[in-house]
C-alpha cells in the first residue's frame, strides 16, 4: 500500500439548533475517523457528484504525461485518485495525486488541493511526505510525491500489529516531526492513523496536509462557520465554537488521541454518528482512562496520554519536542523490560523462544563495546539519548538504530556531519554483521548475532 488520498465527502447533515451557528457535519462513518467538513449551512443538501465522477473516470493505467508514467491505482477518495507511477527522467517510483477534472472549477477544492501540495513541499523532514512536482495535464491538476511502500498506521492498529514499545516509539517520532512542522509555521489539523504511513523500514510518514493552516494567520480556506477535520481526533477548540484558536496545541491533542488509539485499539471518543462524537469532544466528559481498557499500560504513559488530550490547550504539552522528551524514559523502561524478559509461545507442543537480534557496536580505535539493548536506540550527544557520544561534531540526536527479530536498521536524523555505512553516507540502511558504522568522526564495527 502507498500514499492514500484524503477522504473529503460532500453529503451534509444539519445540526441541532443550539450549535447550528457553528457546526454541521458532512455525513461520515460511525466511528468519526474520516475527515469531515463541518459546515454551518442550515439546509445543506447531499451532493454525490464527486463520488459518481470517480466511478466514471476511465482508467489511466499505462498513460503518460509530463515526466510520469502511470502504473497502477493505489487509492481514491472524494477529491481524486492516487496512482503509483514512474518518474521517467530519474527512473524512480512516485505517487501521483490527481484532482478530479470535475472539481477543477471548484475554487475551494482546487485551492485546498494546491494548499496541500504547497504545505508538504515547504517541509523537508524524513517523517513528512515529500512533494516533488506540481502541474496540470490533460487529465487535470496533479502533484507527484514520495512513494511509500508500506501500510497505514490505521491498518496496523486494526491488525493488532502495534505493541506497547512501538506505540511509544512511533509517537516520539511523530511528535518530533510535528515540532519541526510547527517551527516552520504549519499546523496539520487532521492528524490521525489513516494519515500516517509506516514503511518497510519502520519509518512513519505524515501525509495529507490538505487542511493545514499557517500558525501566524487564519487559513484562507476556512470559511465562517466551517471547521475541517476528523471528529475522533479533533481538539475541542477545533470541534467547537472557537476554530480561530486552533494552533500547534491542537496537533498535540491529535497526537495524544493517536497514542490512545494505539494503546487501546479504539479512538478516545466513539458514537453512532459524527455529531455525537463532536459533542463528546467539546463536552466536559473525558475519554475512558487508558488503563481501564488496557490495565498493562504503565500509569506514567496513561498520564502522558491524558495530558495531551486535556480540554484546555494550556494544560497540554507546550510542543512536540516536550512530548517526545517525556516519552523517552518511558520507552527506555519498556524496552529494558522487554529485553530482560523471555517471551515464549506454544507451537506444536514445544516452547519457542522469541528474541531480537543481539547488537554490539565496537569502537574501531579503542575496541570499546556498546551493547544496544533497546528496540529503538537514539544516538547523539545529549544525555536524553540512549547512546551518548559527547563530541561537538555529533548532533544532539544524530541517528537511530532499530533492532527487530530479522533485521537491524540505522537512520540518520538530519545530522550535520552525517551517518555512514562502510564509508557511504546514508539516510537509511540495513546493518549486517561486520559493517562499519560511521557517526560523524566516530567509527564502529557492527556485531550482529541473530536469535
Amino acid at each position: 500500500m502507498a500514499t492514500q488520498p484524503p477522504k473529503d465527502d460532500a453529503s451534509k447533515l444539519p445540526l441541532p439548533e443550539q450549535i447550528a451557528e457553528t457546526l454541521a457535519f458532512v455525513q461520515g462513518d460511525s466511528k468519526g475517523t474520516r475527515s469531515e467538513s463541518i459546515d454551518a449551512t442550515p439546509h445543506a443538501t447531499v451532493d454525490d457528484s464527486a463520488r459518481s465522477s470517480l466511478r466514471k473516470r476511465p482508467s489511466l493505467i499505462g498513460q503518460s504525461f509530463d515526466d510520469l508514467e502511470i502504473l497502477e491505482e493505489i487509492g481514491r477518495g472524494g477529491m481524486g485518485v492516487v496512482y503509483k507511477a514512474r518518474q521517467k527522467s530519474l527512473d524512480r517510483l512516485v505517487a501521483v495525486k490527481l484532482l478530479l477534472a470535475e472539481l477543477a472549477h471548484d475554487e475551494t477544492r482546487l485551492a485546498r488541493f494546491h494548499a496541500e501540495a504547497r504545505a508538504s513541499a515547504a517541509l523537508e523532514h524524513r517523517n513528512i511526505i515529500q512533494v516533488y512536482q506540481v502541474g496540470e495535464c490533460a487529465f487535470g491538476h496533479y502533484f507527484a510525491m514520495e512513494y511509500i511502500d508500506g501500510q497505514s498506521l490505521e491498518s496496523l492498529i486494526q491488525k493488532g500489529k502495534i505493541k506497547l514499545p512501538s506505540a511509544v516509539a512511533l509517537t516520539m517520532v511523530l511528535a518530533e516531526a510535528m515540532h519541526y512542522a510547527h517551527a516552520q509555521g504549519i499546523v496539520h489539523r487532521d492528524l490521525k492513523p489513516a494519515n500516517i504511513l509506516v514503511d518497510r523500514n519502520l519509518r512513519p510518514v505524515i501525509m495529507d496536509f490538505g487542511i493545514a493552516k499557517r500558525v501566524d494567520g487564519p487559513s484562507g480556506l476556512t470559511q465562517f462557520g466551517v471547521i475541517m477535520g476528523t471528529p475522533a481526533y479533533m481538539a475541542p477548540e477545533q470541534a467547537g465554537a472557537t476554530p480561530e484558536k486552533v494552533g500547534p496545541h491542537s496537533d498535540i491533542y491529535a497526537l495524544g488521541a493517536i497514542l490512545y488509539t494505539m494503546l487501546t485499539g479504539r479512538p478516545p471518543f466513539e458514537g453512532n454518528d459524527p455529531l455525537r462524537i463532536v459533542l463528546k469532544v467539546i463536552g466536559p466528559d473525558l475519554p475512558p482512562p487508558v488503563r481501564s481498557l488496557q490495565p498493562h499500560v504503565p500509569e506514567k504513559l496513561e498520564r502522558i496520554c491524558a495530558k495531551c488530550m486535556a480540554k484546555e490547550p494550556a494544560e497540554r504539552y507546550a510542543d512536540g519536542r516536550s512530548l517526545a522528551q517525556e516519552l523517552r524514559p518511558v520507552h527506555r523502561r519498556l524496552t529494558h523490560k522487554q529485553a530482560d524478559s523471555t517471551v515464549t509461545r506454544r507451537q506444536s507442543g514445544r516452547t519457542m523462544r522469541q528474541a531480537r537480534a543481539s547488537v554490539l557496536l565496537e569502537a574501531a580505535d579503542t575496541g570499546k563495546k556498546i551493547r544496544i539493548s533497546h528496540a529503538v536506540a537514539i544516538v547523539g550527544r545529549t544525555s536524553e539519548c540512549d547512546i551518548v557520544l559527547r563530541a561537538a561534531d555529533v548532533s544532539k540526536q544524530h541517528c537511530r538504530i532499530v533492532v527487530a527479530e530479522e533485521q537491524v536498521m540505522v537512520e540518520d536524523l538530519g545530522s550535520a556531519n552525517g551517518t555512514f555505512v562502510n564509508g557511504e553516507p546514508i539516510q537509511r540502511a540495513h546493518l549486517k554483521d561486520g559493517d562499519r558504522l560511521g557517526i560523524a568522526n566516530y567509527e564502529f564495527v557492527v556485531r550482529v548475532a541473530n536469535p
